[in-house]
C-alpha cells in the first residue's frame, strides 16, 4: 500500500471510530431521555395509524412489552372494556416475561364489527422499574361477521352492493361478445344465499345490470327479426335469456320476499332503462332513478350510493351536445370495443374501460378510437355509416364514426357547465377532471363531491361502481380520516378485467347494529378449492374491511 493511501486509510479509520462512538453515546442519551414503557399487539393488524384490527373470533389478545413487566403490577392497572364499560368479569391476565395475554371467559365472545379499549396506567411497571409516560388507551376493532346462516338471533342489519354485472341479451352470448356469462352460476349462488340469509337488509344493486351498449356496430342494437324493437324489448330480451334467467328470478324472489329491500340505481350502460320496464322485469324493486340515466340512494343519512358515471365526460348522459340524444361518446366507443370482441375475442386481459384519460375531447376519442383498432387488429371506416343504430335513444339511420366524433367535439366541452346542472352533479367539476374519471378510480371525485367542504352534505361512506376496480380507501389517508370510498368492482367476464371480478360490498351500519362503528367489507366470491370437495361451492373470501366511527 502506497504511503499516501495509508495515511488515508488510518484517518478514515480513526474518524469512522470517533463517528461511531459519538452516535452510541447519542444513542445512549437518547435512551436515557426517554425511559418509558411501550407496547404492541404483535398477533393483530395496526390499521390506519389509529387502531388494531382482530378477527371477532379471537378466544384472547397479546400485548408484547419492550421490558419485562414486573406481575405484581398488572392487577389494577390494566382494564379491557367497550361502549357500556369494564368487562373485568369477562377475562383473566396471564404474564410471561414481556408478554401479557387477556384471556376470555368461556362465556365471553367478542361482538363482531366492535370497537374494544385495553386501558394501561402509569402503574405498571417492568422489572426494571420503567412505566409509561401516562395513560396509554389501545383501540381494537373486531371484524365483522358476514353472510353467515349462524346467528342465535336474526337481526337484519347487513346491507349488500353489487354492480356492474353487464347481462346480455342471447345474441350476445351466441356470438361471444357478452361481457357477462362466465360469472352466471356464481352469482346466482351469491343471490341464494342473501335470499336465506338472516342478516340481509337491502340488496342494492349500482347499476349495468343490464347491458344495451354493448353491441357490435355492424349489428343493429333493435332488430323485429330477433323480436326487439325498441328498449323496453331489448331489456326483457335481456331478462329472459338463458343465460341471466335464474338470477333474474332470484332477484324477483328477493324483492317479493316481504325481508330483503331490492333497491335499483341506473348506471351508463343500462341509462336507457326506466323504472316501469324495471317494474315489469322485477316487480317490487325499488327503482332510485333522479335525472335521465343517473340515480343515487342514501340507505341513512350519511351514506351514499351511485354508480358513478355522473361525473365521467365520455359515459355519463349528454342531453345537450345533440338535443333529443342521451347517450354519450361512450356509447359508440363500446360499439367498436363490441365489433372487436366479436370478431376477434378477447386476446389478452384488460379492462373494459373504453376512454382514455386525456386532456381534451378530440384528443381523448382519438386514443381510444385507436387503441381499440390496435388491440383488436381492426379495420374501420371512419367516414362511412356503418353504425347500425335501427332507433336507439331515437336515431333511426346509421352513423358514421367520424360523424359521431364531429357530433360531439362541436359543443361537449362548451356546454359541460350546462351539462353539470342537467345531471344535478352535487359539485361541478372541471372539464379536465371529468376526462380523467373515465380511466381512474374515482376516489378522489368522490371526496370531491361528497366528503369535504364545499359540498352540500358531508357524507362518511361513498360507495361507487363503474370503474370495474373493487376498493376501499379511508379519505383522507391515515389517522384522521373522515370517510370511506367504496367500489363494488363487477361480474364481467375474468379475462375482460385486470381486476379481480365476482366482488361485493357488505355494510354494517352503526345504527343497525348497536355498535360504535359503520363497517364496510370487500368480498370476493371464489370457489371453495381448498376444501377438498370434487364438487365445491362458492364461498365469500374478505378482501379488506374499513370502519369509520359513528357520529355522536
Amino acid at each position: 500500500m502506497k504511503p499516501k493511501h495509508i495515511f488515508t486509510f488510518f484517518w478514515i479509520m480513526a474518524f469512522g471510530s470517533q463517528l461511531i462512538l459519538q452516535q452510541s453515546c447519542k444513542k445512549k442519551e437518547t435512551q436515557n431521555e426517554l425511559p418509558y414503557l411501550t407496547v404492541n399487539l404483535p398477533k393483530s393488524v395496526m390499521q390506519n395509524e389509529s387502531y388494531y384490527s382482530l378477527n371477532y373470533q379471537e378466544r384472547s389478545i397479546e400485548m408484547d412489552f419492550s421490558e419485562q413487566i414486573d406481575s405484581s403490577t398488572i392487577k389494577g392497572n390494566i382494564s379491557f372494556s367497550d361502549k357500556y364499560g369494564a368487562l373485568d368479569s369477562m377475562y383473566r391476565t396471564i404474564s410471561s416475561g414481556r408478554k401479557i395475554i387477556i384471556a376470555f371467559q368461556p362465556g365471553f365472545q367478542l361482538h363482531d364489527g366492535w370497537r374494544y379499549l385495553i386501558t394501561i396506567t402509569t402503574g405498571l411497571r417492568s422489572t426494571s422499574g420503567l412505566t409509561f409516560q401516562s395513560a396509554t388507551t389501545i383501540e381494537i376493532r373486531t371484524t365483522a361477521r358476514h353472510l353467515g346462516l349462524d346467528y342465535d338471533t336474526i337481526k337484519r342489519n347487513s346491507i349488500i352492493c353489487i354492480s356492474d354485472i353487464h347481462m346480455g341479451d342471447p345474441r350476445s352470448v351466441a356470438l361471444g361478445y357478452c361481457w357477462f356469462s362466465k360469472n352466471a352460476a356464481a352469482l346466482d349462488s351469491l343471490l341464494k344465499i342473501v335470499l336465506i340469509s338472516p342478516q340481509v337488509r337491502q340488496l342494492v344493486i349500482l347499476g349495468d345490470l343490464f347491458d344495451e351498449w354493448v353491441v357490435p356496430y355492424r349489428i343493429s342494437p333493435f332488430d323485429p327479426l330477433s323480436g326487439i324493437s325498441n328498449s323496453r324489448d331489448y331489456f326483457l330480451s335481456i331478462a329472459n335469456s338463458p343465460v341471466n334467467i335464474d338470477i333474474i328470478n332470484k332477484l324477483k324472489a328477493i324483492a317479493s320476499s316481504g325481508a330483503i329491500q331490492l333497491i335499483y340505481v341506473p348506471g351508463n350502460h343500462d341509462m336507457l332503462l326506466t323504472q316501469e320496464i324495471l317494474q315489469e322485469i322485477i316487480p317490487g324493486v325499488t327503482w332510485q332513478g333522479d335525472s335521465p340515466g343517473l340515480g343515487h340512494y342514501s340507505p341513512l343519512s350519511e351514506i351514499i350510493m351511485e354508480h358513478g358515471h355522473r361525473y365521467d365526460f365520455f359515459n355519463c348522459p349528454q342531453p345537450l351536445s345533440n338535443p333529443g340524444h342521451i347517450l354519450p361518446p361512450g356509447y359508440f366507443i363500446s360499439r367498436l370495443d363490441a365489433e372487436g370482441l366479436m370478431e376477434k375475442g378477447s386476446n389478452k386481459s384488460r379492462g373494459p374501460k373504453t376512454v382514455s384519460g386525456q386532456a381534451e375531447f378530440l384528443t381523448a376519442w382519438t386514443a381510444a378510437f385507436t387503441y381499440l383498432l390496435l388491440h383488436y387488429s381492426l379495420t374501420v371506416a371512419p367516414d362511412s355509416a356503418n353504425i347500425r343504430m335501427g332507433g336507439i335513444d331515437n336515431y333511426p339511420t346509421p352513423l358514421s364514426f367520424n360523424g359521431v366524433r364531429d357530433m360531439y367535439a362541436g359543443n361537449i366541452e362548451n356546454n359541460w357547465a350546462s351539462t353539470e346542472i342537467s345531471n344535478a352533479v352535487p359539485v361541478t367539476m372541471p372539464v379536465l377532471m371529468a376526462i380523467l374519471d373515465g380511466s381512474i378510480d374515482l376516489s378522489l371525485t368522490a371526496a370531491y363531491e361528497y366528503m369535504q367542504p364545499p359540498v352540500p352534505t358531508l357524507y362518511k361512506i361513498v360507495v361507487f361502481g363503474h370503474t370495474h376496480d373493487p376498493l376501499l380507501k379511508v379519505y383522507p389517508p391515515g389517522k384522521q380520516y373522515t370517510g370511506i370510498y367504496a367500489n363494488t368492482g363487477s361480474w364481467v367476464n375474468a379475462e375482460l378485467c385486470s381486476k379481480a371480478v365476482r366482488t361485493f360490498l357488505v355494510i354494517k351500519p352503526a345504527e343497525w347494529t348497536g355498535s360504535d362503528l359503520d363497517v364496510v367489507s370487500l368480498f370476493q366470491y371464489n370457489l371453495d378449492s381448498g376444501s377438498g370437495n370434487p364438487n365445491p361451492g362458492f364461498i365469500p373470501v374478505l378482501i379488506s374491511e374499513e370502519s369509520i366511527e359513528k357520529s355522536k
